[in-house]
């Protein structure tokens, strides 16, 4: 838990493909039908942000079909939906962001 919102990985593909995945690919072809994906930073991008990792690696060559979502406050941008989010679990939003959002809204 201790700096899980600073952490970033340096992962090559050999290492993630012999080393990390091999537990993710078994839970796949099992028929796994959700993904959690987390606050730490992968090879620079925020996991719940890094096309590579979900789209690329999980979806595509691993075969996954479920969804996946982000721990709770682990959606960094609105961008994570089109780089392999599908649901973003809410978490702590700050004021400023509330008063941001009313205040663009047209009524």
């Amino acid at each position: 838990e201790t700096n899980r919102m600073s952490v970033n990985s340096y992962i090559d593909e050999r290492t993630a493909w012999e080393l990390y995945y091999p537990p993710f690919e078994a839970a796949v072809q099992a028929g796994l039908g959700a993904v959690m994906c987390a606050y730490n930073r992968a090879n620079g991008k925020f996991s719940c942000e890094n096309p590579e990792m979900l789209r690329q690696d999980l979806k595509q060559k691993m075969g996954f079909s479920g969804f996946v979502m982000s721990d709770w406050t682990a959606t960094h941008t609105p961008d994570a939906i089109s780089l392999g989010l599908d649901e973003e679990m809410p978490g702590f939003i700050e004021p400023r962001v509330i008063s941001d959002a009313l205040g663009a809204v047209k009524f």
